[in-house]
């Protein structure tokens, strides 16, 4: 780190992108309805409470990984 301190819109960003880029290629591999949200949080190193800050559902998170493909 270059020792400048990230905001926490930064931070949320990176959480928010971590979460869709960890998601991206587990639903792309076993289909929607078969990840579980436990799944996703451990591969993006996040917590499940990170993971409904910025998604209500997975829903919403799948629908956030197809926007950005």
């Amino acid at each position: 780190m270059d020792g400048t301190r990230r905001t926490q819109a930064e931070r949320a960003a990176e959480t928010r992108e971590a979460l869709i880029a960890a998601a991206r290629p587990l639903f792309a591999a076993q289909g929607f309805a078969e990840v579980a949200l436990e799944t996703i949080v451990r591969a993006a190193g996040v917590t499940r409470g990170a993971l409904y800050h910025h998604f209500a559902d997975k829903t919403e998170l799948f629908a956030a990984v197809f926007e950005q493909v």
